[in-house]
């Protein structure tokens, strides 16, 4: 009874915060594209490269002041590349979704190495200016998978008849229209007054931007001097802010941000390193009235397209000046959402961007950190793989037993350690001096706690008893996690980057891979231990049934794991292990319906979805409007693209995950391999979860950008479940008890 509370029971509670989530999502989104009476004017400000660590009472009071009295968040510039140049961010401000400059713009046949400056607009006959190498820039767009539509907003703020002033040559190629114009246009923001501020509307202000720092390994008095001009350079910024904030307009919204990872750069040459600085989070700070009525006053900013306190993106930046203008939807067209607060951040400037610096080094931890902690998971869990088969394949007699539970204890180990890495998120660990230290004791005392469980309680007698709790515990705490916010995925190691930007919610793809296989591990052990308690197998079916739909629901639901393609790899996976339950023959054709069926419970949820305001839709909703659009197709391709893609950028993976879906099958196909034999007779439906794993693995290479990735990970989480079950069926096995005899005590006949 305790296996089978581990395995299902926090199911129901992760359940049931799905629903009341999905409420408080609902509420919050019904005014998302519609808000009433909206305020007539906004001022937006960009500053190429500015972070939280800028920011101090010294160099720049102004902006410190701001982060203490008025919203302040962090801003993910992510565009095309991992790196954002200064034209990058401002035609992404002005595409709402993420735009590159031209790739070659020396003419030297490589791509650019540095940041260009932003060119001077040209006047044009009618007074106005247009930005040189416009077409230029729209072919780069239509190179780049992701199609941006660069003038959207100065398209959009047309066809709404509102105007808008550009003040600088980056704020020019933010409001220019899709033929590369701008009406109003200011050269230089050193002048900017009340008159410029009310000329328009939507006022857009390009502040230049903050010198990179110097360069990773430069001495320290190169360090120095470049930390001096950087603080020189934030301190001038900081003043023209001053002058904006005493003359802006009454009812005003102003809008700071840092909207790229680099100013422009030096041209270097082929043996220097490129002087861009690594991607990293910015600045974002809004004080005034929202668009939904009130005023920001000392909140965190979010937006509906990160639901993360405290986080918004440059891609949102379109659709707030448009909410700000007064559009009915503001959202339309563009990949991001319009800023709006959330709780109340500290009352104090310096705690505020205290916790925001923080939060920023967590981002870099998981640059720095992620792919390493991934790849020694993998070498570990390859180490443990060789191990237990050179012991099966010696089969030491006596000294067998000790070496068997040796085995069995590291892989419990290894299988604990991804869970581990989201409960870390616990300690607030980002938020210490020495963080590094504090999250991995956190990893560490994570992983020990639940091996101890695992091993500890009256489970430990059945062979699938430790891997059920292990993959009952890690389904549970992610099923929650992305009920309750998905605060336990963001920056951990294995988790949502906001510095990759791919996912802010719900479940990543990596997240994803831990959540199905556990959830069919933790089914499959359900399953065994009804069957060995005497029920039938349709019982013992119903309720592995219901683990694969509740986590199927958690994947899939808007307001939870939001995961588009989770749902077409969980079911045929959930599929398989539902007919091994049932003793039935598991054909191609069965799970070729169960593929069918997850296709259109995936078009059902997107419809739903659709059918919310479109600010308040999530991933599903949008891939709808896709279909409608007729874009689906370049999604679709985009994603495949990205997905094969994988397989050259991780060779190794490409190599390995096919070898291990051969030897797995293999292993586990007939039951007179001595590997595995013993564990099948002692738990007939482990080859069933073996096989649903590989299954929705498949299918999730299949289904999600992440590629090879998501079978590589289904393995890394679900190898060492299959080799700690397999330690511990050798461990107990006795020439008293035959394969026969446990197969007749688990209730029923062998899998075929």
């Amino acid at each position: 009874m305790v296996l089978a509370v581990a395995c299902l029971a926090p199911f129901g509670s992760a359940t049931a915060a799905v629903a009341g989530t999905s409420a408080a999502t609902d509420d919050a989104g019904s005014t998302a594209d519609g808000a009433a009476n909206p305020p007539s004017r906004v001022v937006f400000v960009g500053v190429a490269g500015l972070a939280w660590p800028d920011i101090t009472e010294q160099d720049m009071p102004n902006l410190h002041r701001m982060a203490g009295s008025d919203a302040a968040g962090s801003l993910t510039v992510r565009t095309v590349s991992s790196h954002t140049c200064v034209v990058d961010g401002w035609l992404t401000v002005g595409a709402g979704s993420r735009a590159s400059d031209v790739s070659d713009t020396n003419g030297d046949e490589r791509e650019d190495r540095f940041c260009r400056q932003p060119p001077e607009p040209a006047p044009t006959d009618d007074g106005g200016v247009a930005v040189p190498g416009w077409t230029a820039l729209r072919q780069q767009q239509q190179d780049n998978s992701y199609n941006a539509r660069i003038g959207l907003l100065g398209d959009r703020l047309g066809e709404i008849g509102v105007c808008a002033t550009a003040v600088g040559p980056g704020a020019a190629m933010a409001l220019a229209d899709s033929a590369g114009r701008v009406a109003s246009y200011h050269p230089s923001p050193g002048g900017i007054d009340r008159a410029i501020m009310t000329e328009c509307p939507v006022t857009v202000v390009d502040l230049g931007g903050l010198p990179p720092p110097a360069p990773s390994g430069a001495e320290e008095a190169e360090q120095r001097a470049a930390e001096q001009t950087r603080q020189q350079v934030a301190a001038g910024v900081d003043d023209i802010v001053g002058q904006i904030v005493d003359s802006l307009p009454d009812d005003t919204a102003l809008l700071v941000t840092g909207l790229s990872d680099s100013a422009a750069t030096s041209v270097p040459s082929p043996e220097e390193p490129s002087p861009i600085p690594p991607a990293g989070l910015r600045v974002a700070l809004a004080s005034g009235p929202q668009i939904e009525g009130g005023s920001f006053g000392s909140t965190w900013l979010t937006s509906s397209s990160t639901h993360w306190q405290g986080l918004v993106q440059l891609t949102d930046v379109a659709p707030t000046l448009l909410g700000y203008a007064g559009a009915d939807e503001p959202s339309r067209g563009f990949d991001g959402r319009y800023w709006r607060s959330s709780s109340a951040h500290p009352s104090s400037a310096a705690a505020t961007i205290s916790e925001l610096v923080g939060v920023d080094r967590a981002a870099e931890i998981y640059r720095v950190q992620s792919g390493p902690f991934f790849q020694i998971l993998g070498i570990g869990h390859l180490a443990v793989v060789a191990v237990a088969l050179l012991v099966l394949w010696r089969r030491r007699g006596a000294s067998r037993s000790g070496t068997f539970r040796v085995i069995q204890v590291v892989a419990l180990v290894a299988a604990a350690a991804p869970v581990a890495s989201y409960l870390a998120n616990l300690s607030g660990w980002w938020r210490y001096e020495q963080l590094n230290v504090v999250l991995w004791s956190s990893i560490a005392m994570a992983t020990l706690v639940l091996t101890v469980l695992a091993l500890a309680g009256p489970w430990r007698r059945r062979v699938y008893g430790p891997p059920g709790v292990v993959a009952g515990v890690t389904a549970t705490v992610l099923a929650i996690d992305v009920a309750s916010g998905s605060s336990l995925q963001q920056s951990s190691l294995l988790g949502l980057s906001p510095l990759v930007a791919g996912r802010f919610y719900g479940f990543g793809n990596i997240p994803f891979a831990i959540f199905v296989v556990a959830s069919l591990v933790a089914a499959a052990a359900l399953g065994q231990w009804l069957l060995d308690r005497g029920h039938t197998r349709r019982f013992a079916a119903t309720g592995v049934a219901v683990v694969g739909l509740v986590a199927v629901v958690i994947d899939g639901a808007p307001q939870a794991g939001a995961d588009v393609g989770g749902i077409l790899a969980a079911i045929p996976g959930f599929a398989v292990l539902v007919l091994g339950t049932l003793g039935a023959r598991v054909t191609v054709v069965r799970v070729a319906l169960a593929g069918v069926g997850a296709t259109v419970l995936f078009f059902v949820l997107a419809w739903v979805d659709w059918l919310r305001p479109p600010g308040a839709r999530t991933h599903f909703g949008g891939f709808f409007a896709d279909v409608l659009s007729g874009d689906a197709l370049t999604v679709i391709l985009r994603k495949a693209e990205a997905s094969v893609g994988t397989v050259e950028r991780w060779p190794i993976y490409g190599l390995l995950v096919p070898i291990g879906y051969v030897i797995i099958i293999w292993l586990t196909r007939s039951t007179d391999v001595p590997a595995t034999s013993e564990a099948v007779r002692r738990w007939p439906l482990f080859r069933y979860a073996v096989w649903s794993a590989l299954l929705s693995g498949a299918a999730g290479f299949a289904a999600n950008d992440s590629g090879v990735i998501i079978p590589a990970l289904l393995l890394t989480a679900g190898i060492p479940l299959g080799v700690s079950t397999v330690a511990a069926a050798h461990r107990q096995a006795g020439p008293a008890e035959t394969g026969s005899e446990l197969v007749e005590r688990a209730g029923g006949s062998a899998p075929t």
